[in-house]
Parts: C-alpha cells; sequence; structure tokens
C-alpha cells in the first residue's frame, strides 16, 4: 500500500520535474560555446595554485587560446604522477583545498592495467547531473513507466583502497550508492546482488527479486547482458516460479551466506504471482520478459562495437522501447541521447570541456583541435575531455562522429576505441566497419550472431587475411558459413575502398571463419571478466583484436573458406 501510494505521489510530481529539468537543459545547448568556455575557465582558475596548475602557468591562462598553448594533449601516462601522487594523499597535486576526493574509480583496459581515477565532489555532482538528464528526458517521453521500478546491474562497490586509504569502486557502483534516497526507494536490486561472484546465481537472483514485480525502467549496458538474463529466466523458470511461490531463493546457487541472509529477509511468499507466470508458461510455453514485464524502457548501448545485439532484444523484450546510455565512461559522462532508437546523443556541455581532433590528424605533431560547435556533420573525431576530476585535454581513444546539432551543441555517436584498426597491407579495416559488415552480413542471411571478433592472420605461404571467431551455435550449417563469409567481405569491400583494392589485387586474401564450440565465447569472457576484476556489466567484446595471439585461446576450431571448409 505504501509502495503504490509512493508512485502515485512520484508520478504526480515527477512528469512536470522531468519536463522541466530536460527543458531547461534544452536552453542551455543554444549557448553551448559559451557555456563550454566558462567551465574551462573557470576549472583552469580554480585548479591555479594546485602542482598541476603550477606546471603548466593556469596563472597566465585567460582564454582557450592560452589553455591550448600550455597543455597539451596527451593520453592517461601524462596525468598519472599526478594522480598517483593524490592516491598517496598529496591532494594538492591536481585539486585546490575546497575540493574533496570521495574515492577513486578504476578502469581496466585490454592489457590489464588498472587506470585511477579521482572522484571529487564537483565532478560527482555533475556526473550525477549527466545522468539524471538522461533519464529526465527518458521518463518524460514516457509518462506511464514513471513509479514502476527500475532495474539496475551495477559493477562492484569494494576494489581495495589507495596507498593513503581511499577507496576504490566501480563508477557504475558509485554512482548509485550516491543516489538520492527517493529514487534508490525504487530500486529493484539490493547493493549486495553485484557482489555475488557466480554469474548464474548473481542473474538468477536478480530475477527472482524482479520477474514478478512492475519494472518501469532497465539500465544494462551490455545488450549481450540483457539476453542473458532473458534465456536464463526462461530456462530456470520452474525454479523461479517455486521460488517465487514459496517466498525462497533456490539453495542450489553458490551465493555467500551473508549475501544470502540478506536478500532472503526481503523475500515473502507470492502464490498469485508464481500463478500468473505459471500461466504465462502454459500458453507460451517459455518465460520471457516479453510476457511478464509491460514494456519497460530499456536503456543499453545500441551502437558502437557492443550494441549490436540490440537489435535481438524485441525476441526477449517485445515491443520494450530502447534508449541508447550514450557515450559513458568511468571518466565522465559524455553525451545524453534524447529519442529513442538512435545512436547520438548530443554533448554534455554543462558537464565537461571537450575539444576534438578529427581521425587523421591526431598522431600530429600540430593537429587541428577543434570545439562541438565547430565540428562538421558526418566526419570523425578523436574526444578530448576537460573534467573537474583532474584531466586536462585528455583523450581516453574513442572516436566519435557528428551526426548533427541541437542548438551549438554536437550531436555525436560512439563509434569505436581508437586502437581498434587492422592494417595487414594498407587496408586500415576499423572495429567499426567489422561490426558493421558482420552484422549486416547476418541480417542478410537471417543468421542470429553473438560475440564475433575479427583477428588479423599471415598464414604461411598464402596472402594475409581476416578470420572471424564465431560460436557454432551460431552457424550451424556449413553452407551457411561460406554464405556469411562471402557476405562479409562483400560488406568490407563496401565499407572501405582500401580493402576493396587490396582484394581485387589479391594482396589479400579472403576472409575465413573460425567456428569454435557454443559457450566458448562466455567462457572467454569470464576469464576476462575475472583477470580484470572489473565484472561484467561494463565489458566491452572486442570485434576486432590485432594480436594473433588470441586465436590460440581456441586452437583446435574448425575452419571455413568461401569456397570450401577444411580441417583446422
Amino acid at each position: 500500500m505504501f509502495q503504490g501510494l509512493l508512485t502515485s505521489v512520484v508520478r504526480g510530481a515527477a512528469i512536470p520535474f522531468y519536463s522541466w529539468r530536460y527543458g531547461r537543459f534544452a536552453r542551455l545547448l543554444k549557448r553551448a560555446r559559451a557555456l563550454q568556455q566558462e567551465l574551462l575557465l573557470s576549472q583552469v582558475a580554480g585548479c591555479r595554485d594546485t602542482q598541476f596548475g603550477r606546471d603548466h602557468g593556469f596563472g597566465g591562462i585567460r582564454s582557450r587560446a592560452d589553455f591550448a598553448r600550455r597543455i597539451p594533449v596527451a593520453g592517461y601516462d601524462y596525468f598519472a604522477p599526478y594522480i598517483n601522487a593524490v592516491a598517496r594523499g598529496e591532494f594538492d597535486t591536481l585539486f585546490p583545498p575546497t575540493e574533496q576526493v570521495l574515492r577513486f574509480t578504476i578502469t581496466t583496459g585490454s592489457t590489464g592495467i588498472p587506470k585511477l581515477n579521482p572522484v571529487t565532489t564537483t565532478w560527482l555532482k555533475r556526473y550525477r547531473a549527466a545522468w539524471d538528464l538522461w533519464g529526465a528526458k527518458v521518463l518524460a517521453d514516457h509518462p506511464a513507466q514513471v513509479g514502476g521500478k527500475i532495474l539496475q546491474m551495477t559493477g562492484t562497490w569494494n576494489m581495495g583502497r589507495t596507498p593513503c586509504g581511499i577507496p576504490i569502486s566501480m563508477v557504475s557502483a558509485l554512482v548509485a550508492r550516491y543516489q538520492i534516497p527517493i529514487v534508490r526507494k525504487f530500486y529493484a536490486i539490493p547493493d549486495e546482488v553485484p557482489e555475488i561472484r557466480d554469474p548464474l546465481a548473481r542473474y538468477y537472483t536478480m530475477l527472482r527479486l524482479t520477474v514478478a514485480e512492475r519494472i518501469g525502467l532497465i539500465v544494462l549496458m551490455n545488450p549481450g547482458t540483457l539476453l542473458k538474463l532473458a534465456e536464463i529466466g526462461n530456462e530456470h523458470r520452474e525454479s523461479l516460479i517455486r521460488d517465487i511461490h514459496d517466498g525462497t531463493l533456490s539453495s542450489a546457487l553458490e551465493i555467500p551466506e551473508a549475501i544470502r541472509g540478506t536478500i532472503e529477509q526481503r523475500l515473502r511468499p507470492a502464490p498469485r504471482k508464481a500463478e500468473f507466470l505459471s500461466r504465462i508458461v502454459d500458453r507460451t510455453g517459455g518465460l520471457f520478459p516479453k510476457d511478464y514485464w509491460a514494456d519497460p524502457i530499456i536503456g543499453c548501448w545500441l551502437g558502437g562495437t557492443a550494441g549490436y545485439q540490440s537489435r535481438y532484444l524485441a525476441e526477449s523484450f517485445g515491443t520494450a522501447p530502447l534508449r541508447d546510455l550514450g557515450l559513458v565512461s568511468s571518466e565522465g559522462r559524455h553525451t545524453i541521447p534524447v529519442e529513442n532508437d538512435t545512436l547520438a546523443g548530443v554533448l554534455a556541455v554543462a558537464t565537461n570541456y571537450y575539444e576534438f581532433v578529427p581521425v587523421a590528424e591526431i598522431d600530429d605533431s600540430s593537429p587541428t583541435v577543434l570545439e562541438g560547435h565547430e565540428l562538421q556533420e558526418g566526419q570523425d573525431y578523436f574526444i578530448l575531455m576537460t573534467t573537474p576530476s583532474g584531466y586536462y585535454r585528455f583523450n581516453i581513444g574513442d572516436i566519435v562522429c557528428c551526426r548533427g546539432f541541437l542548438g551549438e551543441a554536437p550531436l555525436l555517436e560512439f563509434l569505436q576505441k581508437g586502437d581498434r584498426c587492422a592494417d595487414l597491407e594498407g587496408e586500415k579495416v576499423t572495429e567499426h566497419q567489422i561490426v558493421q559488415a558482420a552484422s549486416e552480413a547476418a541480417a542478410d542471411l537471417g543468421i542470429r550472431l553473438g560475440y564475433i571478433t575479427a583477428v588479423p592472420l599471415r598464414p604461411f605461404g598464402e596472402p594475409p587475411c581476416y578470420v572471424c571467431i564465431v560460436e557454432r551455435g551460431d552457424i550451424p550449417d556449413a553452407g551457411l558459413a561460406s554464405d556469411f563469409l562471402e557476405a562479409v567481405d562483400r560488406k568490407l569491400t563496401g565499407l572501405n575502398f582500401l580493402y576493396s583494392a587490396k582484394r581485387r589485387e589479391q594482396v589479400l586474401g579472403a576472409p575465413r571463419l573460425w567456428r569454435i564450440p557454443t559457450g566458448a565465447w562466455s567462457a572467454y569472457v569470464q576469464a576476462e571478466v575475472n583477470r580484470r576484476g572489473t565484472g561484467e556489466v561494463q565489458y566491452k567484446h572486442p570485434a576486432l583484436v590485432t594480436e594473433p595471439k588470441l586465436l590460440e585461446s581456441f586452437a583446435g576450431a574448425e575452419t571455413f573458406t568461401i569456397r570450401r571448409k577444411s580441417a583446422a
């Protein structure tokens, strides 16, 4: 009864507020250029007396041109000595006395080397505000879902401490823990669930707590995770329905006793809800979200190299509306998508100061550096950021494409990481092109494609080529494997004129397919997640790996070519 009253109150107050909140931001977009420069000069002035500020002459910066002359475009290694000093407790290295370092977040790249990111009061306030903007626009567009529970899986909260004792967390866990109390009332998953290490137990527990609830919003970055969640719910439907009926949590699950005890305190027998789910199974023969949830809004990656599996969500989630999460990283929330089913989001102009370098110039000694209002529609850029967490002109290696403007702010689509480009014979195939070619080929052939990774290979005595690794269950038929390779080759030829020329000249060989056992990608992903220690929430499967060593992980795979099948 209390929850229903709370829902009514929240819905009545929230919808006008959400519309007002986004409307205020939309008005800011009309003066994005001035707002961005205000953010820049304010941060520089505030950090003038820090060690970084003294080292880079912040006292003499009065304009964007001054800033550009004193600060180089740089990657993480440039800031690491300063960040490591903060981690030791030397806060004035990057921050003024008015700024508090609350925690650190951590991100791990493909090398497995952790990178610390300071979380200050100002950074967290702006990061949360950008997330609130995303949520406000989503819920203003879908008022019927206001008041529903929020299903959001976060990363690990406790990842250790810095040398001076400051705690380290994943950024998604940080934002959830700092959420305002009235919003936390609507979280469907308690903080303990993401700490369950066994994947099956974690997903099952999420479903146990949510399948009988009214879910209004789902926020899970990777669409592959959502598909896995739906599959587990169907596979274990009998156990789930029994647990809901009895008010229990399956004893077969590997859940630490302390966490199990906390979760079980929330559970109550619900025979009517169990009967509702049983009728779904009787009617449909399965148990999928499209039948037990009423079209919750799904926030996940729709584009980039991790989002192609979102095309399969309708199979399990029906007509649930899809909203891209935008460009989000441990360093900040950088874009805010404002429409369903679109891959572009407007630059978060009130959050950080942003600059952009044309992709072709990123390795130049003096590249062109542009502000957001100076971008050209249809062109690709590396994004640079200056943030309250101590970064200045920081190149995180992400490539975005300008898709237009809202006011003076660009609409940006994330394409890929900048280092995901293969160049066997001068063709410069990008990860984005691999994803586009493979997903279009699969769609043309009616293939439901799961994980795929391309690897450049130089076979002994043969022309170099690209090897596509897929699971047997995705392409079970040998003839279909050959058709898929031919389609991928044709798509790449259309997407990349250099690839087309090299294939025509027979400098590059035709692509090959390595078919690995069904489930092998899941095992690989879990091993990677365990190695990195960051959880699968933010895992982005690489669609292009330039190091052929990856193939050693799948020795004995079945090998296919366009014309014939051969033993591996």
